[in-house]
């Protein structure tokens, strides 16, 4: 099978279209033809090392995946034929290939409304979303801060706050301000000129950005207030008593992913997808995601 491969850590150029072996699947595990791959940040900093495997070289890439069950060995679950999306279990990589093995667990039915590229820009990034907005116990009527509202993780954060009764206050660039109006944000808030504590006192903060971002976003929060954090641990340099701060480490779930699924078919919940490119673009993929400027997200189709 067509496999995007690597051999050593380095930059985008250390990314080789290979053939490799079909992945045989262990027990409670499906092989899925993949149609579809999402491309995420993570993707390119596993690439260059910043995220630890136990495995040897040479490393499959990727970690969200659509596409059809071609072989179970469970009678639970997917059957073969049935046309599914889902998420590797970080930190093993295998999604830019033809055919990828993922635990039953981790994948649902494919979105009825959605193509095979609209799905694989779904479950890494959504999960992340879903999961954050469960670690900070959002709840209808709280007020929800979102940082980098137009991203893969953050547009739909931004969206499943809404559906939970939440008020969302998000930033993002001048761009992308309408777009954040039209997935029914709240306050859209230009973060070239507006500072997080700038704003009325939240009660909770989904920070997918880092660094500065984070260290500011302790005063967007009201006493009591939650601060869950993507991209890297809490500075507890910046802490604030009375505060909980937390990161957030996405992890499958099929069964959230059958749950946001019916959220995107009942159309709650929209996916946004900037560009699909073929898979011998996936250095080129992943040099746009670098940039930090993408829409939603990036695809490579198989």
């Amino acid at each position: 099978m067509r496999a995007v491969t690597l051999s050593r850590h380095g930059d985008e150029s250390v990314l080789e279209l290979t053939e490799q072996p079909v992945p045989d699947p262990a027990d409670g595990q499906l092989l899925i033809k993949v149609r579809a791959a999402g491309v995420n940040p993570v993707d390119w900093k596993f690439r260059e090392g910043a995220v630890s495997t136990d495995r040897p070289f040479p490393l499959g890439m990727g970690w969200d995946v659509a596409g059809t069950v071609v072989t179970t060995t469970t009678a639970d679950g997917p059957g073969v034929g049935d046309e599914v999306y889902g998420m590797l279990p970080l930190p093993y990589a295998g999604a830019y290939q033809e055919f990828a093995v993922l635990p039953v667990s981790a994948v649902a039915p494919k979105p009825v409304e959605l193509s095979f590229a609209q799905a694989a820009a779904v479950p890494l990034a959504a999960l992340t979303a879903w999961q954050s907005l469960d670690a900070a116990q959002l709840t209808a009527g709280q007020r929800v801060l979102i940082h980098g509202g137009a991203g893969g993780v953050g547009h739909f954060a931004v969206q499943l706050a809404k559906a939970r009764g939440a008020h969302v206050t998000a930033t993002t660039s001048p761009r992308n301000l309408a777009f954040l109006r039209r997935l029914g944000v709240d306050e859209p808030l230009d973060r070239t000129e507006e500072h997080p504590h700038a704003v009325e006192p939240v009660d909770v903060v989904i920070d997918t950005v880092g660094g500065r971002t984070q260290q500011e976003s302790w005063r967007a929060l009201r006493p009591g207030g939650v601060l869950i954090t993507l991209p890297e641990p809490i500075d507890e340099t910046y802490r604030i008593p009375g505060i909980t701060g937390r990161r957030v480490v996405v992890a499958p779930d099929g069964e959230a992913l059958r749950r946001i699924g019916q959220l995107i078919d009942s159309g709650a919940v929209q996916v946004e997808v900037q560009d699909v490119l073929p898979l011998e673009k996936a250095a080129e993929a992943q040099l746009i995601s670098r940039t930090g400027q993408v829409r939603g997200k990036l695809v490579l189709s198989l």
